[in-house]
């Protein structure tokens, strides 16, 4: 069988957390829902396990069984990236609530068609999720 054709899309992220519900809230408060939640025995305890999704976007929130220690984990990312339409707003609002944010103000750059704005917020696992406007 080919791949290509069998592949029909992305389906989720995967962000590992030592603390899984201050990560659930977290998203949850900027607009992330909860799908489904689980549990599964592994490594001599529970690891628990948290989808959400934001519109087609699937995140998979998992907080490993023992203790969390993220150099163990392989396969670091950098960032993920959610469009907003006002970069502006979406800084105020990230501001005015207390979120940390990596940038002191929205940074330009001139990528993509007529380039592009964007900060990044810090989550609760140290995972950095950049808002994005096209320009």
């Amino acid at each position: 069988m080919q791949l290509i054709g069998n592949v029909t899309g992305f389906q989720h992220l995967g962000v590992p957390t030592p603390d899984i519900e201050t990560s659930v809230r977290f998203y949850e408060s900027i607009g992330f829902r909860i799908d489904v939640r689980s549990e599964l025995e592994e490594n001599g305890g529970r690891t628990r396990i948290v989808f959400m999704s934001f519109g087609l976007f699937c995140l998979e929130l998992y907080q490993p069984a023992g203790d969390f220690n993220h150099t163990r984990l392989p396969g670091p990312i950098n960032h993920f990236t959610m469009d907003v339409r006002d970069i502006d707003a979406a800084f105020t609002y990230f501001r005015d609530g207390g979120y940390e944010i990596i940038e002191d103000a929205p940074v330009s750059l001139p990528i993509h068609r007529g380039g592009v704005r964007y900060f990044n917020v810090l989550g609760p696992s140290g995972e950095k999720v950049e808002f994005n406007q096209l320009m």
